[in-house]
């Protein structure tokens, strides 16, 4: 060290290497504030204005389509001998309801549109929003003429003018179609609106990027020289420091470097070794990452280091689903079309299942596998928990059928999505299953065939969800079920007692709890051969519920034991 300006100490040139660091620090920091600054500007005005706006007039076009809804009802009602006016006085509450509605959002939307005016921090911006507010007070104007229109058939409907009134449905559809392409239009203004001022957040954060870099190289030609300088003095703890280093480059994370001293060097070394441990520590989680996909598995692995048992027996439920006839959906279905409706699809049915707690094994195609257990539930709570999993799949299947027009891009001739559902408990073996570089956490066993089993046998009965005796039993106190059948697993079991799952406990309607209990009243005289007993039972099933599908199983096997006695 005292090759190189012997006369200054080591202290003050690593204080000028750290102040000349630091200023270009500032210099950095200031840069990528004001850059930063001009990115959440673009954000700020996408966040606080385009997207409040672009919702609510999306919601003006839902409003504005219920409103045509209660029209047409009001135009049916007027149609039907005698017209109930009751039924017309409520369809016109709704439809001025909905007119309220849509004005709100339309006035909300233009005040949105002024405040981003006053507020928009960008020139483009200023000019984009300049040019909506003038779109969506058009907008409220077609409204109002489509709602005015309206009222005036309403009046002569009521006037009993009834052909006057068809003469006006024309226009009436005229604006409909004026104001269905005028809310299209400023949607894709707001679209584009948020495309560019996205391209320009993602423009200035690639050039604070590249002044970044420049000042990084800047910030390493100078300090390079000044650290070589300060290099050559050191001794032999800087050699082991360079050496670990060296060794880290080449992959080695299992390095320590000894630490002799309390100095500067010592603590260096002591950083070193624990910077070691953090990287080694990171290294394993990305693995783990790698490796598994439910968080709460992920948790274990890294609670256990790693050490997780990979073989145990243990009692779980197992869900199985599957949309029914989705061969013949997806020969209606352009790819793209059957590639949107299978994600969206996968997206609404995971909700269920990771909302209790449950995890989910695959996709398999359409078909979904998922399991409840220990450690990731109570042992007593895994049944109760795929049931309520498996009664939320209908309403999210709702939801979806709600959302097909938009996923499909049209209205007429959607395909018809129904879902079969099978619940399955009993021992099965949970373990890591794959490769050295890629595992999955699974579950194997009788349980996960029989589970696929009653998911396939909703086709034979009519059902949607079936569920075996186990899980019934286990999960009795929060569900509401009726006996189906005894179903044939396979040659070598013996016959499974199969359930229909119908909602949660006490919450049946009152119809579908005598019915249930009709169904299971029939269900005990066929067992005993009382055929006549139990189809005036069965009978009455499809009385309460026409389309009861597993009561008509049971009166055509009744119907063929008959004719078999004839014989």
């Amino acid at each position: 060290m005292t090759r190189f300006l012997p006369g200054i100490p080591i202290g003050v040139k690593i204080f000028g290497i750290a102040t000349s660091m630091l200023s270009l620090l500032i210099g950095v920091a200031y840069i990528n504030h004001d850059r930063i600054a001009q990115v959440n500007d673009e954000l700020t005005d996408i966040a606080d204005y385009i997207t409040p706006v672009t919702e609510r007039v999306a919601r003006v076009n839902v409003y504005v389509l219920e409103q045509q809804l209660h029209f047409e009802r009001v135009l049916r009602f007027y149609e039907m001998e005698p017209v109930d006016l009751e039924q017309v006085e409520q369809e016109m509450i709704n439809f001025d309801q909905r007119g309220r509605l849509v004005d709100q959002e339309i006035e909300e939307a233009i005040a949105l549109s002024q405040e981003a005016i006053d507020a928009a921090r960008k020139t483009p911006n200023l000019i984009e929003f300049a040019r909506l507010e003038p779109l969506l007070n058009i907008l409220e104007n077609e409204h109002q003429k489509l709602h005015d229109s309206s009222l005036v058939i309403f009046n002569l409907l009521q006037a009993d003018k009834r052909e006057e009134a068809r003469l006006l449905e024309e226009q009436l559809e005229q604006y409909e179609e004026d104001f269905e392409q005028r809310s299209q239009s400023i949607l894709f203004k707001l679209g584009e609106f948020t495309q560019n001022s996205t391209i320009r957040a993602e423009a200035q954060e690639q050039e604070t990027i590249r002044v970044s870099w420049l000042l990084a190289t800047v910030s390493s030609g100078i300090g390079i020289p000044f650290t070589i300088l300060i290099t050559f003095g050191l001794l032999s703890p800087v050699r082991k420091l360079i050496r670990g280093t060296q060794e880290v480059e080449g992959g080695n994370l299992d390095v320590q470097v000894a630490v002799n001293s309390k100095d500067e060097i010592g603590i260096l070394a002591d950083s070193f070794n624990t910077m070691l441990d953090e990287v080694l520590e990171k290294e394993r989680i990305k693995v783990t990452f790698g490796q598994y996909v439910d968080p709460r598995i992920v948790e274990t692995l890294i609670e256990k280091q790693g050490n997780v048992d990979t073989s145990n027996k243990q009692v779980m439920t197992v869900f199985f689903s599957d949309i029914a006839g989705f061969s013949s959906i997806s020969e209606m279905l352009t790819p793209v079309g059957l590639v949107n409706l299978i994600n969206q699809y996968l997206t609404l049915a995971s909700e269920p299942i990771t909302q209790y707690h449950g995890v989910i094994d695959q996709f398999i195609g359409d078909a979904v596998t998922a399991f409840w257990g220990p450690p990731f539930v109570g042992e007593t709570d895994h049944a109760k928990l795929a049931c309520f999993a498996a009664l939320e799949q209908f309403t999210q299947l709702a939801r979806l059928r709600r959302m097909m027009p938009d996923i499909m891009g049209f209205r007429k001739g959607l395909p018809e999505i129904q879902v079969r559902i099978g619940l399955a408990t009993g021992e099965v073996v949970a373990g890591n299953i794959g490769s050295e570089q890629s595992k999955s956490y699974t579950v194997m066993g009788k349980a996960m065939q029989i589970a696929e089993q009653l998911e396939s046998a909703n086709k034979k009965y009519g059902t949607n969800i079936l569920l075996m005796e186990e899980t019934k039993v286990l999960a009795a106190d929060a569900i509401e079920t009726r006996e189906i059948d005894w179903l044939d697993i396979n040659e070598r079991e013996k016959p499974v007692r199969v359930y229909e799952l119908l909602g949660y406990r006490g919450e049946l309607n009152p119809r579908i709890t005598q019915l249930r209990d009709r169904f299971e009243a029939g269900l005990r005289e066929y067992r005993q051969q009382n055929w006549e007993q139990a189809q005036s039972h069965f009978l009455a099933c499809l009385h309460l519920k026409a389309d009861d599908k597993p009561s008509g199983v049971y009166l055509k096997r009744i119907e063929l034991e008959n004719v078999e006695c004839r014989m």
